[in-house]
């Protein structure tokens, strides 16, 4: 695939009409619900590029990163036009990747698209589905796009001795084994590696496997603590929400999701002695488990909620504890859940592992909170950044990809509107033999923002240097974890 040519001016009339984009959301076929949208369904299938340079870039879909496709399409006649006028690499071919979150369920959580050359880029891009989706753990299913593009992909430039270019667009970080179980459901293939008894393969293998194809960078649009704390947050409520539940105006309310089809059990003792939990879900006492869900393994995004309406709770002690009442999946493994509690008007957040051996009732019991509630209390603030808001911050999600990518190809930005200038800056240098002042020339002489060049050339100083020294940089060996703190690979 790969052949025809890029019409700018038919693109930008089609933009200039709006019309059917980024409309996709599923469909239902004679199999049952399908995902993906047929154009971006490669499960099974092998994407080919026979041009001399494929170029995939991989979005990250998921709630903090949706809009980030919207601007791919939006800049998409700049990014093919500039490409072809200054040379910066020849031929190239273009794949789309919609990223989710496969172990958090997400329906569509790796989307493929071929790779193309001319203005069915635009088809292709414009129904992706952004589900928005994602766990909230601080990490999304990258290993798993990165694997197929490493294992089922067939690149003519690689007979010429060439590599394409890969650009994953994501500000979170990957899981650290690419399941077995996730390649056969979600990309149709099987792994060689997955004999008896194995789950997978270590994500660095794959991430190995992908360089040898294709020049991979990460472009990481660097947010405030703040804006991820709101991210996360907002999985928690739109679970709720969307599950009937009451998330606002509490004066206490324990919220527990997790991300697979076993039956969790949020329990709450209130002050007076009463359990409240699924067969008493009611209390005297105004406690309410308003969402009780998984009974039958109906949800691979389940949440349960317990809560007291503003004005309601009694003063006193309470405490908070989650059961494993029944196994659904076939693996009855540990199951990873995070419970949020709001206690007048604080915020709390508990991420925990049920069931280490097996357990289920009160022998798989784990301790969430226990706490003293005073109705004429309500602080000022949140609480500071820890306990889950850990796995989000920068240096572990950046930790964790510097141990699979060189330093130099791990290119952060301010404003996610400069993606297209820094993917365009890093065909130019390192495909296009360009100096960084050579490409910011580029930059003026297509009248881009001063303030755009100037984060241009921040991140891709590094870069620059590190091509002009010799060549593609190595991965170098990973840096200990400071105290505390683990690594995630």
């Amino acid at each position: 695939m790969g052949g025809g040519s890029y019409d700018g001016e038919v693109a930008r009339e089609s933009r200039s009409r709006g019309g059917d984009v980024f409309t996709y959301r599923g469909e239902a076929s004679p199999h049952g619900p399908r995902g993906v949208h047929p154009l971006l369904d490669a499960s099974g299938r092998v994407r080919e590029c026979m041009n001399p340079t494929p170029i995939v870039v991989a979005m990250d879909v998921t709630r903090s990163r949706g809009d980030d496709t919207r601007i791919i399409y939006a800049k998409l006649p700049l990014f093919i036009g500039q490409i072809e006028l200054k040379g910066y690499v020849p031929g190239a071919a273009i794949s789309f990747c919609a990223i989710g979150d496969a172990t958090a369920g997400d329906k569509a959580p790796i989307q493929i698209g071929q790779f193309e050359a001319d203005n069915r880029l635009d088809e292709a891009l414009s129904k992706c589905w952004i589900e928005e989706g994602g766990g909230g753990s601080g990490q999304e299913s990258y290993e798993l796009a990165a694997y197929y593009y490493a294992r089922h992909t067939r690149l003519a430039c690689l007979e010429q001795g060439a590599k394409g270019y890969f650009f994953f667009l994501g500000d979170e970080g990957f899981y650290p084994q690419v399941s077995a179980e996730q390649v056969r459901r979600v990309l149709g293939h099987d792994m060689p590696e997955a004999r008896p008894g194995a789950t997978g393969v270590d994500s660095r293998t794959i991430f190995r496997e992908l360089q040898d194809k294709f020049h991979t960078f990460l472009i990481y649009p660097q947010k405030s603590m703040s804006e991820r704390r709101a991210d996360i947050d907002a999985e928690i409520r739109q679970r709720v929400l969307q599950a009937g539940g009451r998330y606002e105006g509490v004066d206490i309310r324990a919220s527990l999701i997790w991300d697979n089809r076993n039956d969790l059990d949020l329990h709450v003792i209130a002050p007076s002695g009463e359990h409240i939990y699924y067969a008493h879900k009611r209390s005297q006492c105004g406690g309410w488990l308003d969402v009780d869900m998984n009974v039958r393994g109906e949800s691979t995004k389940p949440v349960e909620n317990v809560q007291w309406i503003r004005g309601s709770a009694p003063a006193g002690r309470y405490r908070v504890f989650v059961h494993n009442y029944r196994f659904h999946e076939r693996d009855e493994g540990p199951t990873q859940f995070r419970v949020e509690v709001e206690i007048n008007g604080k915020v709390e957040h508990f991420s925990k592992v049920i069931s280490q051996k097996g357990e289920t009732g009160q022998d798989s019991e784990v301790q969430i909170l226990e706490f003293d509630y005073d109705p004429g209390q309500r602080p000022a603030e949140h609480p500071a950044d820890a306990g889950v808001y850990a796995s989000y911050s920068d240096d572990v999600i950046l930790r964790q990809w510097g141990e699979v990518l060189p330093q130099p190809h791990i290119l952060r930005i301010e404003d996610p509107k400069a993606i297209i200038d820094v993917m365009l800056g890093a065909l130019a240098i390192t495909g296009g033999g360009r100096t960084l002042d050579e490409y910011i020339a580029d930059m003026r002489g297509r009248e881009q923002l001063d303030l755009r060049q100037d984060q241009a050339f921040r991140t891709l100083g590094a870069l620059a240097a590190a091509w002009r020294a010799g060549g593609p940089p190595s991965v170098q060996a990973p840096v200990s974890a400071p105290p505390g703190r683990s690594r995630r690979l």
